[in-house]
């Protein structure tokens, strides 16, 4: 009994990871991506404090490549005022008002990607998002006040599950 439990956990194990190394390749792309922005942000953030230095002393800025024409000057640009706050239109009498959605972070989005398949405990929880206990407890508690997950009991134990599925 113990051998073929021991196979259904391994096999389960096998097909998840067969499952997820598309999104670990997907992961490690958008990573390359984002450090190739932030590069480029810098050497541009680089670029601009050298022309604003060649500006402020007169110069005109030497062109980077060979045949490049040196940047013109721009004209120095005008303070914003700040914009006012937009109020919300005020509700209906009666009507109960709507909650606000906040946007998920990442933990939130990796425990709600470990409901999508079934209920989990927050010992389970903590093993499949590789996340600590305390941040699991902090992310359950932001999405049972978001309506998104709500909590059950399975086998004696508090355990938790989308909201859809209670």
């Amino acid at each position: 009994m113990a051998v073929d439990l021991l196979a259904r956990v391994r096999a389960e194990i096998d097909g998840r990871l067969a499952e997820l190394r598309p999104f670990v390749a997907e992961y490690e792309r958008l990573l390359d991506a984002s450090g190739a922005l932030v590069d480029e942000a810098e050497a541009a953030t680089v670029t601009t404090r050298r022309a604003a230095k060649a500006q402020a002393s007169g110069k005109p800025r030497a062109a980077s490549k060979p045949g490049r024409a040196a940047a013109k000057p721009r004209a120095a640009a005008k303070p914003r005022a700040a914009a006012k706050p937009r109020r919300a239109a005020a509700p209906e009498p009666g009507a109960a008002p709507e909650p606000r959605q906040a946007r998920m972070g990442a933990g939130e989005q990796a425990i709600v990607a470990a409901l999508e398949h079934g209920s989990h405990t927050v010992s389970e929880l903590v093993v499949v998002t590789a996340m600590s206990g305390p941040q699991i407890r902090d992310g359950l508690r932001r999405l049972l006040k978001a309506g998104r997950i709500a909590r059950t009991r399975r086998e004696g134990r508090v355990a938790y599950e989308l909201a859809g599925n209670a």
